[in-house]
């Protein structure tokens, strides 16, 4: 079920955009996609993430939680 609490944004280490979207949409991503070259225009420089790490902000920017599992346990709470 969709929360209006939270929005995932897949942050692909693809530099070129079809190949990000043909790889989201085979996988099953929904969510919006940005590329390497644009992490640190959006914001996303700022937390140090790599390829396959899962960091949760809240709308300010503020680090929520850095792991998988930490992500996922805060989202439950906001059920």
């Amino acid at each position: 079920m969709p929360n209006p609490a939270v929005e995932l944004i897949h942050a692909s280490c693809d530099e070129v955009a079809e190949e990000a979207v043909k790889w989201a949409y085979k996988v099953g991503f929904t969510w919006p996609t940005v590329l390497w070259p644009d992490w640190e225009a959006v914001g996303l420089g700022a937390y140090g993430a790599l390829a396959g790490e899962m960091f949760l902000v809240d709308s300010n920017g503020t680090l929520v939680a850095e792991t998988e599992d930490e992500a996922f346990a805060k989202i439950d709470e906001l059920n």
